[in-house]
């Protein structure tokens, strides 16, 4: 993330606004009202920070964590943020309902919404929204953007060349904020490099390298595991197609241009990438991997734990995974084991040394505002608060810093909107290092600070660091920087949503895809058995979808 302190931006008000504000709030009467009170309201509800003087309380549609970690007393609507953006801005939530994340949450939006009893906030995915803004229940936020979101907000949502925003614009009309997903990609193979030094093995660049160190690892037990134990790669059942996850083989589906679950475009075609005789290219090298014993061969049968625990106990020695796998799973990897030393590889590459890859939808989710609420831009207004202030200027507040001591889940917050530079772990690699190199002053890291003070505790002691110091130093230093010196060739999917034969078949065509690719890459079916799929696939309601996704995109 960019660290630089950002200045109040303070908006000038035109002489209509001013009017306006004195007839919403009363601040005008027949002795000409308080002038000092009237600039007061207008500027909360005209800045991003300006403080309102009368406490507005707000409802909220909260969607919860699974394990909020609250310290004895606090709650949904009294907690270390809700008291920051009491103090900040004077509000306060009233939760309309509360519901986990999940189907129990958008259970309860729908009910809202079929009762035309929406809260203030609430976050909705896109086809709720698109839902929301046809049937005219969601305020327009163009010009509470303009005037609410500080330069910072806008600088990250411009990283994402307009992508962010746009997926949130109907007919020229800001109805939603987004939060954000930035740049995850590419993800790396990660060794064990204490095996490849012991093999005398060198980095690898190729497929053909990575397959040579894989069947090394296998064959000759550089673990100590027993003969036939190693396992070489580890991989998830489902193959590939969640964007920069771990245990997927979407690096080396990518060779071959292939992008399982990804809506493309193929000689101006709308396509489902798990449909392309490209998507069958790549199975029937996945499947060649397997059986060479390359790969895990009880992948079928693993859950993601059971394949963490494969990597803690140093039964494998590879796995495909993002920049953050020091932090998970290899930091229990290092505390069980100090000598093991794990390093990420940018490969298998193309024959230039780049690679391909998709990008994943530039807007997790989005946050709307019930249309006929009195402050519109209280949204915009806590979206600058939480990403901006309270990250740049507020992070060294000892109420908050003791949340993230304790393991608070963030989620906790009552807009719980994250919005991100596109190229943020990228931006937090360089700023990092300037600071260690004594070229930035740490304190303007921000949130950052903790992140630089593990890699100074790293290179106190780089020969025997803790595993908390080699995690934060290898995935805040090693692997972003690699990510800033590859060359992604980006393929951009063309449709993010959710249409209506989704809903009803979109489950049972997934399984349908799961099961054929786990059979192709095991062996339990041939790679002409993916022909069969297409088919089905398209009887069975791909043909209807994809009519549906170009419509989408069309309109």
């Amino acid at each position: 993330m960019l660290n630089r302190n950002l200045m109040k931006r303070i908006t000038s008000v035109g002489l209509a606004t001013v009017m306006l504000a004195m007839f919403l709030t009363g601040c005008g009467s027949e002795k000409g009202g308080d002038t000092a009170t009237t600039k007061d309201k207008s500027e909360a509800v005209t800045t991003p920070y300006g403080k309102y003087d009368e406490l507005v309380t707000y409802t909220v549609g909260k969607n919860t964590p699974g394990s909020p970690r609250f310290p004895d007393g606090d709650t949904y609507e009294n907690n270390a943020y809700t008291r920051y953006l009491k103090d900040v801005l004077n509000v306060q939530n009233k939760n309309t309902f509360e519901a986990a994340n999940g189907d129990p949450y958008k259970q309860k939006v729908s009910m809202a919404i079929a009762t035309g009893e929406i809260p203030d906030i609430m976050t909705v995915d896109a086809a709720t929204l698109k839902q929301l803004v046809d049937n005219d229940m969601v305020a327009d936020l163009t010009e509470v953007y303009k005037n609410c979101a500080t330069d910072k907000i806008k600088k990250m949502y411009d990283s994402y060349n307009g992508r962010a925003l746009d997926s949130a614009t109907f007919d020229g009309k800001l109805m939603a904020l987004p939060s954000t997903q930035c740049a995850n990609v590419p993800t790396m193979l990660w060794l064990r490099q204490d095996w490849m030094d012991k093999l005398g093995l060198k980095a690898p660049k190729t497929l053909a390298d990575v397959e040579n160190i894989l069947q090394e690892f296998v064959t000759k037990d550089p673990g100590g595991n027993g003969a036939g134990k190693t396992i070489g790669l580890v991989s998830a059942a489902n193959v590939g197609g969640v964007y920069g996850g771990l245990y997927q083989m979407d690096n080396v589906l990518s060779l071959y241009n292939a992008f399982p679950g990804q809506w493309i475009k193929e000689d101006g075609k709308v396509v489902f990438g798990s449909t392309t005789n490209n998507m069958k290219k790549g199975l029937e090298k996945v499947s060649e991997l397997y059986k060479k014993g390359l790969i895990d061969p009880q992948m079928a049968v693993r859950k993601g734990d059971d394949i963490t625990s494969l990597i803690v106990n140093g039964q494998t020695g590879a796995f495909f995974g993002p920049w953050w796998a020091p932090d998970y799973p290899l930091n229990d990897a290092k505390k069980l084991n100090p000598n093991a030393q794990w390093t990420p590889y940018i490969a298998p590459t193309n024959e230039d040394g780049s690679v391909t890859a998709y990008t994943q939808n530039p807007a997790s989710e989005y946050f709307v505002v019930r249309k006929g609420f009195e402050h519109p831009e209280l949204l915009v207004k806590m979206a600058s608060v939480i990403n901006d202030k309270m990250v740049y200027e507020d992070y060294g507040k000892q109420e908050l810093m003791d949340y993230i001591k304790q393991g608070v889940d963030s989620g906790v917050r009552p807009v719980n909107i994250l919005i991100n530079d596109y190229n943020a772990t990228i931006d937090m690699y360089k700023n990092i290092d300037l600071a260690l190199k004594g070229e930035k002053d740490p304190e303007s890291l921000g949130a950052d600070k903790g992140n630089y003070e593990k890699c100074k505790d790293y290179l106190a002691n780089p020969n025997s660091p803790s595993a908390d110091a080699w995690s934060g130093y290898t995935s805040r230093m090693i692997s972003p920087k690699l990510m800033g010196e590859t060359k992604v060739n980006e393929v951009n999917p063309v449709f993010f949503g959710q249409t209506n034969s989704m809903k009803l078949k979109g489950a049972n065509l997934q399984k349908l895809q799961d099961e054929t690719f786990l059979k192709i890459v095991t062996g339990e079916a041939s790679i002409d058995s993916f022909d069969d799929f297409v088919n089905t696939w398209k009887s069975t309601g791909g043909d209807e979808i994809t009519k549906e996704v170009e419509q989408s995109i069309k309109k």
